[in-house]
């Protein structure tokens, strides 16, 4: 099963949480300035992720909406995330 690298990003107004993206990183210094990565992680869908993140900063279990479906990431996602990354560590 495919997984997304996750991060964790924390100023002193809060975190965001979610998988690495192109458009992320380029609306983070805007949306949360003088952020600091806090943790990664790997997952192969959202409610596992979120487990994980809650599990880290020790939130107890991650509890889904109801009603809310898990998003299992797929290949192409894989493959968008891979191919951003090469560019993203060349940085």
């Amino acid at each position: 099963m495919p997984d997304l690298l996750h991060e964790y990003w924390e100023n002193e107004n809060g975190g965001e949480f979610g998988p690495v993206k192109e458009r992320n990183d380029r609306l983070r210094p805007t949306l949360m300035p003088n952020a600091r990565l806090v943790f990664s992680l790997r997952a192969s869908t959202w409610h596992q992720a979120m487990q994980l993140h809650n599990k880290r900063l020790d939130y107890g279990d991650y509890v889904p909406v109801e009603g809310l479906s898990d998003h299992i990431y797929t290949d192409a996602e894989v493959v968008e995330q891979d191919t951003y990354l090469r560019i993203r560590n060349r940085r």
